[in-house]
């Protein structure tokens, strides 16, 4: 039997050496971001308004959205809600360019034992707070100057009335209704286009949702949460018929 030269190894000896060789280490998991977890969140979210998920399988990814440390862990949570191919040559929704503008932090509208109207042309804060007390509001944010930051309606209805007509919320725009309505109202009306999600709570009230789904899954989103106390929240889908970029700040039904 012919022995190895000096220096050389046999095949046993060099696969023994391979497999001792130190394995190159998988690099570290990175961790999620906020922003990415919400982009997961509203997919979650838009698959069950679509009726991909079911409530009770939307509430369970969400909790381990929020529970996700690393990017790997949000991966498969979405593995199988690709997006859905286009319905056809129908037009995208009407929208106006977004990006950043110079929006105060907060602004409110108050209506005590009075009324208080905001139409056309206005600038909302981040957080628009609205207060009724035995009085009524009507606000219109077809034509207020909204941007991709979305808008956070905080509304309080005490033996009141607020009327918030969202219709004309441009595509790409989240807006947030937090509503307390005691012995009070939150009305609120929103277009075709326009996804709703209703997760409020009704004491001796309701929430009550009439606006069905949405005439396309790519337009703006509006979130209502809040408490009805012998009081009612209510939402509806009526069409814009006065068109984009008339300045009147009127919109009719």
């Amino acid at each position: 039997m012919t022995e190895p030269a000096p220096g050389q190894q046999g095949d046993d000896d060099q696969g023994a050496a391979g497999e001792r060789l130190p394995q190159r280490p998988e690099p570290p998991p990175i961790r999620a971001s906020d922003a990415e977890r919400e982009r997961v969140a509203a997919v979650v979210r838009q698959a069950v308004t679509d009726g991909r998920l079911t409530m009770v399988e939307g509430d369970e990814r969400l909790r381990d959205v929020y529970a996700a440390r690393f990017r790997r862990d949000l991966e498969p949570l979405t593995a199988d809600l690709a997006p859905l191919p286009a319905d056809g040559p129908s037009a995208a929704p009407a929208s106006r360019p977004l990006g950043q503008l110079d929006r105060p932090a907060a602004t409110t509208s108050v209506a005590v034992l009075s009324g208080v109207q905001k139409r056309g042309d206005w600038t909302p804060g981040h957080t628009h707070r609205v207060v009724a007390f035995l009085g009524g509001a009507e606000l219109a944010f077809r034509d207020a100057r909204l941007d991709d930051a979305g808008l956070v309606l905080g509304c309080i209805a005490i033996m009141g009335g607020i009327d918030l007509d969202l219709r004309g919320i441009p595509a790409g725009v989240e807006v947030t209704v937090q509503a307390v309505a005691i012995m009070g109202g939150v009305d609120v009306k929103v277009d075709e286009d326009t996804t709703v999600i209703e997760e409020g709570f009704g004491l001796l009230g309701a929430f009550d949702d009439g606006s069905g789904p949405p005439r396309r899954h790519d337009g703006p989103r509006v979130r209502i949460t809040g408490l009805a106390l012998m009081g009612g929240v209510s939402v509806s889908r009526k069409p814009t018929e006065v068109r984009r970029g008339d300045r009147r700040g009127e919109i009719e039904g």
